[in-house]
């Protein structure tokens, strides 16, 4: 048993009410599975007894293991698109995403331990919403599209959505999209994990800068290229601040890890081949 700090006494998995097991083997029929009240779409199930410990309402379990599509990473030579249901092993790995990105493939290949990487999912990552995650500080610098699929149709939305609203988007998160790779370059700085993370991504004449850490929701700031990174990092709030890390020590910290990103850009290190 795990006291929590509310005073509530978690429950074992040997106390997680009883619930219906969906197994859908398309898209379409995952989201009318989960349209109905209490329905939580599971796949790689690395959170998931964390959520039922922490109170989670599950009636309807709707496994998403067989629905091939969402495992799917699709590369045109300018738009990278990658499935929900990609494992941070396989899409770290995957040589689409090296040649598009190979900044994010390495910032992806580095999070996590060995057996979260070959279970936990890019959409797991994202929609269990928790401050230590890393994938959305990646996605929110590289300015991704996630579609949802719903019952009216898709839906696209940014990274900072899922933190902007009090629940996340209904529907089943189906894939994530960065367009225009080819004139792109990423880079990403954990070394000041768990106090900060830093994204950086350049397009033509801007960087945009995507922050995140264990406390705090990530946050995204943009700024012509040539700016000087303590001032792109000045712009973070006050929000950004915490017990473990007053908002300006986390500002010369992003400032920090920004200029070493940006040093490697000039190197060439991350540059699509």
């Amino acid at each position: 048993m795990l006291l929590l700090p509310t005073g509530m006494v978690a429950p074992t998995q040997r106390t997680i009410p009883d619930f219906v097991l969906e197994r859908p083997v398309t898209a379409a029929e995952a989201v009318a599975a989960g349209a109905t009240r209490g329905a939580v779409y599971a796949q790689g199930c690395s959170d998931l007894f964390a959520q039922f410990r922490e109170g989670l309402d599950c009636r309807t379990l709707v496994s998403l293991e067989r629905i091939s599509e969402l495992g799917a990473v699709e590369w045109d030579g300018s738009t990278l698109e990658i499935g929900a249901g990609v494992d941070h092993h396989a899409g770290s790995h995957d040589a689409r995403v090296r040649a598009a990105l190979p900044g994010l493939a390495a910032g992806w290949g580095s999070i996590a331990t060995q057996r979260i990487r070959r279970r936990a999912t890019l959409g797991g990552n994202l929609m269990a919403r928790r401050t230590r995650y890393e994938m959305s500080v990646m996605l929110g610098a590289l300015d991704a599209e996630l579609d949802f699929l719903t019952l009216d149709g898709t839906v696209t939305v940014s990274p900072a959505a899922l933190w902007d609203r009090a629940e996340p988007p209904g529907g089943l998160l189906r894939a994530v999209r960065i367009t225009d790779v080819r004139q792109v370059w990423f880079g990403y700085e954990r070394s000041m994990r768990p106090l900060m993370t830093v994204a950086a991504a350049v397009r033509t004449g801007t960087v945009t800068m995507a922050v995140g850490s264990e406390y705090t929701r990530p946050y995204t700031v943009g700024a012509p290229l040539g700016t000087d990174p303590a001032e792109i990092a000045a712009a973070l709030p006050e929000a950004i601040g915490d017990a473990a890390g007053s908002a300006r020590y986390r500002r010369h910290v992003a400032a920090v890890l920004l200029g070493r990103l940006l040093e490697r850009r000039t190197t060439g290190e991350g540059t699509p081949r």
